[in-house]
């Protein structure tokens, strides 16, 4: 196509190709995926988070993401006459399989311009860990029903939230330096008779030991948890959050901006635990996801190991 063929080319000042568009009167006829270059995973594992870039040479007013239910507006930088965005997306541990919409709305020149393809998110592979732990953080006492339950809307509406700012770079810091122990996803019996899963990682970390947020980002919430215990939510915007567990003390406080390593609390053994350690969760959009892929090889490349581009988008 002649359009492309004049305005795909990035070594074509944006000047040039503002004039010729308005002369040609096309800013309505391009097609988005001629102007906005979009990447993301073809497939995905449930349980597992993606990256999604986006960029485009052509001035941005707008830019709007729509996956699974959730709306999210992200951060774009300008580098020269190039606009790009940058987020993380997933399907969490208890989401559904199948085919996703994933969608991309530009406004551009005051109109508004869509991109969207399908991401296929099938099962991913989830091991079994037996535990023992105190009888009444098995069956939790009538008494105690009416906090968890408290404890699930507080979380539910802090994560809720999607800031406009990204605080986050790649690569991402590791929060400890103890060995990874309970991965993400597994299946739990804790005393022999009720099921569970695994909804974060585990550290090895003694007690006492500096708990490092992976990356800057704003402290939203300080609690103590019923299961969870003394918990740091940080949000490191666009809908990322990460939350450190069973903490001996926190050394942060609500309104807190951190940067990428700071300590924000010291480990411990509060909530449902058998031993001291860090407990990582690390939600997306609401979603809780492994965290393990952010720490172990090149997070920014092996995220998205099946990336593709916009060549053969509609």
């Amino acid at each position: 196509m002649i359009y492309r063929k004049l305005f795909g080319k990035r070594l074509l000042p944006l000047a040039v190709s503002l004039a010729l568009m308005l002369c040609l009167g096309l800013p309505g006829m391009v097609r988005a995926g001629d102007m906005v270059d979009v990447q993301a995973p073809s497939d995905m594992g449930r349980g597992k988070a993606f990256m999604v870039r986006i960029g485009t040479w052509y001035p941005l007013e707008d830019l709007e993401v729509r996956w699974n239910g959730r709306s999210v507006h992200p951060a774009v930088t300008l580098t020269g006459e190039r606009s790009e965005a940058v987020l993380l997306l997933g399907v969490g541990l208890r989401g559904q399989t199948g085919a996703y919409p994933l969608e991309v709305v530009a406004h551009i020149w005051g109109h508004e311009r869509r991109f969207s393809r399908t991401i296929e998110v099938g099962e991913s592979q989830w091991g079994i860990e037996t535990l023992s732990v105190a009888p009444k953080m098995v069956r939790p006492p009538a008494s105690e029903q009416a906090r968890i339950e408290k404890d699930r809307e507080l979380l539910k509406a802090a994560l809720d939230q999607a800031s406009p700012e990204r605080y986050w770079n790649a690569p991402l810091h590791r929060p400890v330096k103890g060995k990874m122990l309970s991965r993400f996803g597994l299946y739990r019996t804790f005393n022999g008779n009720v099921a569970a899963r695994h909804t974060g990682l585990d550290f090895r970390a003694w007690l006492g030991t500096p708990i490092h947020a992976v990356a800057a980002g704003k402290v939203v919430l300080i609690r103590h948890l019923y299961y969870a215990g003394n918990s740091v939510l940080v949000d490191h915007g666009n809908g990322f959050f990460t939350m450190y567990c069973h903490l001996s003390k926190t050394k942060v406080k609500e309104g807190d901006m951190v940067e990428s390593g700071q300590v924000v609390g010291l480990s411990g053994a509060t909530g449902r635990v058998t031993g001291a350690h860090l407990h990582l969760a690390a939600f997306v959009l609401g979603a809780v996801v492994d965290p393990e892929p952010f720490f172990v090889g090149n997070f920014s490349k092996e995220i998205n190991e099946k990336i593709i581009n916009t060549d053969s988008n509609k």
